[in-house]
């Protein structure tokens, strides 16, 4: 009997251990839930922190390119501006230089032309004179 008393105490001691066990492991598994919930709450609450830190950042971002586009057009308009200047400094004097350069040619023209001109007549008076000359040595030969 006191061998059925201690089976007995020993399964009760079992049951009481495995109770307890059950108890602990039903602790220990609401103790993990309620650490997922903390966690996945503090998780969500940094990404919304996250969030709206990268949505300052982009807008800070965005701002900071739109002003360097408007200042990298503004310098750009500043160097056409003063190409466009430059480039018609350049035509007008260039129209300047041609004009020059035509009216100088004009004038070398005349003066050729009235070179030639000249020449023309000293080549009739040198003809003339060479025909007279034909003649007066002709008519000399004639007369001895």
């Amino acid at each position: 009997m006191e061998q059925e008393v201690n089976q007995h105490t020993i399964l009760q001691a079992i049951l009481e251990l495995s109770k307890q066990m059950q108890d602990m492991k039903s602790d220990l598994q609401q103790q993990i839930e309620a650490v997922e919930k903390r966690l996945e709450a503090k998780i969500e609450a940094v990404e919304k922190i996250l969030e709206v830190k990268i949505e300052a950042v982009e807008k800070r971002l965005e701002t900071k390119i739109e002003a360097v586009e408007k200042n990298l057009e503004a310098k750009i308009e500043a160097v056409e501006k003063k190409l466009e200047a430059k480039i018609e400094t350049v035509e007008n004097k260039l129209d300047d230089n041609i004009e020059t350069v035509e009216s100088r040619l004009e004038k070398i023209e005349q003066n050729l032309s009235r070179k030639i001109d000249l020449v023309d007549a000293k080549f009739e008076i040198l003809s003339r004179d060479l025909l007279t000359t034909k003649a007066e040595v002709s008519m000399l030969q004639q007369v001895k």
